[in-house]
């Protein structure tokens, strides 16, 4: 099985997406480890949304003016997926420290990005609030408490850690988008 741009049309198949997955998952992981220091679990997630990504744009056959090789795409998306998360959770690290009244003055250098970072965090606690319980919940155990993703499951009485995933995933796509509309009715 060939995993070439030529290759890839509206039609493909799941398993040559699996196969595309599996084959580049690893140099992949290790890639993001090595520059992020991000865990394997959150490295197989961006992945695994890299495929998605390719996937939903070869069925709306987007990618005809696509001038790079697969992997480069998919580790580029990758790239994106971990580097948003990792806003996500800085955020999240902000709302943290919130809820547990430590603040750290250290991180901000001066007043306006105290302000800013003040204002960010607030935002995101109240965008949190208006989620869904199940939505809001699942996010402060993994985010919030560090529960891996078989915990999480488990405490949500879920069927395993790849549903409890999706869920997580679902649920912190709806809370960025909460936070960027409320961000955008601000400007």
């Amino acid at each position: 099985m060939e995993h070439t741009l030529q290759a890839l049309t509206p039609g493909t198949s799941h398993a040559w997406y699996r196969a595309l997955y599996t084959e580049h998952r690893g140099a992949f992981v290790q890639w993001a480890a090595r520059q992020y220091g991000v865990r394997e679990e959150e490295a197989r997630d961006a992945f695994q949304e890299a495929v998605i990504v390719l996937y939903r744009k070869a069925q709306g056959d987007d990618l005809a003016s696509l001038n790079c090789s697969l992997r480069t795409y998919l580790f580029a998306v990758g790239r994106n997926q971990l580097l948003s998360r990792m806003r996500v959770l800085r955020k999240q690290e902000d709302l943290h420290e919130e809820f547990h009244g430590i603040p750290d003055e250290a991180l901000a250098t001066n007043g306006m990005e105290r302000q800013e970072k003040e204002a960010t965090a607030e935002l995101v606690r109240q965008r949190l609030a208006e989620l869904k319980p199940d939505d809001r919940r699942v996010l402060e155990l993994y985010y919030l408490e560090g529960k891996d993703m078989d915990a999480v499951a488990e405490a949500l009485g879920l069927k395993n850690r790849n549903v409890a995933k999706k869920k997580k995933h679902f649920a912190l796509q709806r809370l960025i988008a909460l936070v960027r509309s409320a961000k955008m009715l601000l400007l």
